[in-house]
């Protein structure tokens, strides 16, 4: 029995050698791509939020028993760039969360004010019963917590 002659099985070995390489470089290249579009998308928006703040100027409560409370809380943009409320959220001082009433504020220019309304709060003292509230944003890590004393309605 005669194998391959040298000549065939270089050839072989080389058309080989090129198709592994061609998928290889296939694969790199999209994955340097990918890489690079995830990388630039979180560059943008963290250059986006980087003068991004808000605050959380005053909280309200209406005191209530199991879930018959409201807390109304007024928040300022004081940043540079436009925000979008995500979340807010009252705790009590059981570890209730409550935040039924919350609607996304999208419109949240800088120097705005709003006003957030929830309701169906257990706030049965005010402001004893009151742990805090946070409010959250579009941008990672620009929230605000206000931990201090409410005012009472």
């Amino acid at each position: 029995m005669k194998g391959i002659s040298p000549l065939i099985a270089a050839v072989l070995l080389i058309a080989f050698t090129v198709a592994i390489a061609t998928l290889i470089m296939g694969w790199f290249s999209t994955l340097t791509r990918n890489t690079t579009d995830t990388v630039s998308n979180k560059t943008t928006e963290a250059v986006g939020c980087s003068n991004s703040q808000i605050s959380i100027e005053d909280v309200y409560i209406t005191a209530g028993g199991t879930l018959n409370g409201s807390a109304r809380v007024i928040a300022k943009n004081t940043g540079f760039s436009d925000l979008t409320i995500n979340s807010a959220q009252m705790f009590n001082t059981t570890g209730g969360n409550f935040s039924t009433g919350f609607s996304v504020v999208t419109d949240f220019t800088p120097g705005a004010i709003r006003t957030i309304y929830l309701t169906n709060v257990s706030a049965s003292v005010c402001p004893t019963s009151f742990s805090k509230v946070i409010v959250t944003t579009n941008c990672g890590g620009i929230s605000d917590t206000f931990d201090g004393t409410p005012k009472c309605t």
